[in-house]
């Protein structure tokens, strides 16, 4: 077993090293009892815990030195833990195995990449006529649109900052005196951009870009290294929580039973989940809900722009999705009657931004409390349940930057101590997706044996914190170079986008090895809307019994595609 190396900088303050390589399987089943330990509640049955069987390839497939495959794949086998207790509590099987292939594991942070359809792949599978736009901007394609979000130096020497244009680039590149009618014509190249913008952000101090973000409601983050993030007053309330975060309230309604279904041998079979989000983690939640049993209801808004690549993807199989815009009384009192019928709400906007249109845990408690039947609620954000920048906007990102994700990155590409480099896919937004998906399934385990409501909290910096904290650790240097040359890997830099990003780490697995060609990775949908044959990434938690693993009954849809309904369960 690898021992820990003290902190000596290699990869910047607060990182510590691997002294020797563990094959990934085997290191996951060291990280598995360490997370089952600092997750209260979570069952210490060595017959589950034993019966995690972790099989893949000895390297790791994604590039760095963080390692996100291990903990990713170990996310997902707690996730198969809690569905075998279920099925326990159903009195369905008695089996204790869990079986999960790492390289699907690697594979799941590119979700939004791993399509394919008629044969079709890469980008663009989102130009096509049956993937409709819902971000209008980067449609455009402006390379401003697609610069506004990267990591630029700042007016402090050593001080990098990550800028983020969200959903809305040109307010963003206003507040820094970027206006669209003076360059938009003339910026027609993505360097041309990401110099126009670093110009402009060099004349700020790291402080004044991170408050003057702050004052307009903005997202962005200073790069800090691990150590410094922690240090700050947000990043110690944060870790005051355990990256599973949920607690029992209204514990004086009953135990509420399983629901039995017949033809469903999953472990959700009939538990109804309301999927309130938009881009990326919250939407992988509900994917993960519905891959097993759950019916899943996302609702959207059209007047509101999303993420257009998680349509055709995984990410939005198995869903019903309906249209409810909550400025309108009537979708409002449907959504109140979603809420009557709910086992599960997600909730991936900014927090507490519900509870004041009248959606938030609060009305999801009384409710339950009413019908005497307890809800799980879980809200996903950027920050984490409390402290300062709890209810700021966040993306993957600025987490990625909050953390110390990017700060290593940067080192392990050899850049000065300061500067920040994305990590090579949306990793942070994919494993907060399952964190999510893990927090949900644990609490309606314990609503069902125990009773009440719960309310929980996942967060994508919580998510980067744990991939870096000091049990955890990082590899070598030697391994990550390895990593590179087996796969041939790209480098990058501080203007990285994550789309382009994650398609170059896609064709570099593609040209260099077969991990992507496996279909047992996948699923192939003949009936989806995308195509006559869609082909997706496949729920990575598999069960002894093949009726019990988690699958998805209907194929990927648009947002907004079905026609209002309720729960037909």
């Amino acid at each position: 077993m690898a021992q820990t190396i003290h902190p000596d900088n290699s990869y910047g303050p607060g990182t510590y090293i691997d002294n020797s390589f563990v094959p990934v399987p085997e290191e996951c089943q060291r990280l598995l009892r360490l997370f089952v330990a600092r997750t209260p509640g979570f069952t210490q049955d060595e017959a589950l815990l034993n019966g995690v069987e972790f099989e893949g390839d000895d390297l790791p497939c994604i590039p760095g030195p963080i390692k996100t495959q291990a903990v990713t794949a170990v996310l997902h086998a707690m996730v198969g833990i809690v569905g075998l207790e279920i099925l326990h509590l159903r009195g369905q099987t008695t089996s204790t195995k869990t079986y999960i292939n790492t390289n699907h594991a690697g594979l799941y942070p590119a979700t939004p990449a791993l399509v394919t359809v008629d044969g079709l792949m890469g980008p663009s599978v989102i130009n096509l006529p049956t993937v409709p736009q819902w971000d209008k901007d980067r449609q455009s394609g402006s390379p401003l649109v697609f610069r506004a979000t990267a990591i630029y130096p700042t007016a402090d020497d050593g001080v990098w900052f990550q800028l983020h244009g969200s959903l809305d680039p040109w307010t963003v590149l206003r507040m820094i005196g970027i206006n669209k009618e003076d360059v938009e014509a003339t910026t027609r190249t993505t360097d041309d951009a990401y110099a126009l913008i670093g110009a402009r952000v060099v004349t700020y101090r790291a402080r004044e870009l991170e408050q003057l973000m702050l004052e307009h409601g903005l997202s962005g983050s200073i790069v800090h290294s691990p150590e410094s993030w922690r240090n700050t007053e947000m990043g110690k309330s944060l870790a005051r929580h355990p990256l599973v975060n949920y607690t029992q309230k209204s514990p004086s309604i009953p135990p509420a039973p399983l629901p039995q279904k017949s033809d469903d041998k999953r472990p959700l079979a009939g538990i109804k989940v309301v999927e309130l989000a938009r881009i990326i983690a919250a939407t992988a939640t509900g994917a993960a809900l519905a891959s097993l049993g759950a019916e899943v209801i996302r609702v959207n808004a059209r007047k509101l722009k999303d993420y257009t690549p998680a349509q055709p993807s995984s990410l939005m199989a198995g869903k019903t999705t309906i249209e409810l815009d909550l400025d309108i009384p009537r979708d409002h009192a449907r959504l109140t009657q979603l809420f009557e019928q709910a086992d599960v709400v997600i909730q991936g906007y900014r927090l507490g931004s519900l509870s004041r249109r009248g959606f938030g845990p609060e009305a999801a408690l009384r409710i339950a409390e009413t019908r005497g039947r307890g809800v799980v609620y879980v809200d996903e954000n950027c920050y984490g349940p409390d402290g300062y920048y709890a209810e700021r906007p966040g993306w993957q990102q600025v987490a990625d930057a909050a953390a110390g994700s990017s700060y290593v990155m940067a080192q392990a590409f050899g850049l000065p101590p300061g500067q920040g480099v994305l990590p090579a896919l949306p990793i942070s937004d994919m494993s907060t997706g399952i964190l999510t998906a893990l927090t949900a399934v644990c609490a309606l385990r314990d609503r069902a044996k125990f009773g009440g409501s719960y309310h929980g909290h996942a967060a994508l910096t919580a998510y980067n914190m744990a991939t870096l904290d000091p049990e955890v650790r990082l590899y070598q240097r030697e391994v990550v170079r390895r990593i590179r040359e087996r796969y041939r890997f790209p480098t990058w830099s501080s203007d990285a986008h994550v789309a382009p990003l994650y398609y170059e780490i896609v064709k570099a697995w593609n040209e260099n090895s077969r991990v992507v060609e496996d279909e047992k990775y996948y699923v192939h949908f003949t009936d989806s809307v995308f195509g006559a044959d869609l082909r997706v990434l496949a729920p990575v938690v598999r069960y002894e019994d093949g009726e019990a693993s988690p699958r998805w009954t209907s194929p990927p849809v648009q947002f907004c595609h079905h026609e209002f309904r309720l729960f037909s369960s």
